[in-house]
């Protein structure tokens, strides 16, 4: 029972504005994410139909509208592209400016959780573009203090 009034309790809360910020900047990541993704997905489709109407034969006309449907995909892709990398680098700066939270693994904490969240979706962004925007991964590569690590030149 006090476990439950607890939970009521800590869901009946206002969240912290900075947990709230945080949560809608994954948010935003995570749709945009999936919208570029869709995009991508849409243009294999569209090539393999007209790869595939070609192969059959079908009139020009047909293979023509399904032309002009892949390049209306082609136009938003490079939108869609810029407004995710836009949103992790605006993600990964907040993370970055809000360090005052340890962050253990184990913790139930919300902002831990959230932070949490916030670094495995700038991760899935980073596979999707192929691009580095999580700043864990930036400090790995750049030797761990915030420099370019440029080797033995």
């Amino acid at each position: 029972l006090r476990q439950s009034v607890n939970r009521f309790l800590d869901s009946a809360m206002p969240l912290d504005p900075s947990l709230k910020q945080l949560q809608i900047k994954v948010g935003t990541v995570k749709r945009t994410k999936k919208e570029y993704e869709a995009y991508m997905a849409e243009e294999g489709v569209q090539r393999s139909k007209i790869e595939a109407m070609k192969a059959e034969g079908k009139e020009e006309a047909d293979i023509k509208k399904q032309m002009e449907v892949l390049n209306d995909t082609l136009t938003v892709i490079p939108d869609s592209r810029q407004r995710l990398q836009k949103y992790a680098v605006e993600l990964r700066d907040f993370l970055a400016d809000s360090q005052d939270v340890a962050v253990e693994p184990e913790s139930s904490s919300p902002e831990v959780q959230a932070i949490l969240e916030a670094r495995q979706v700038l991760r899935e962004v980073d596979l999707a573009l192929g691009t580095q925007t999580s700043e864990e991964d930036s400090r790995e590569i750049s030797g761990g203090n915030g420099e370019p690590d440029v080797g033995d030149f």
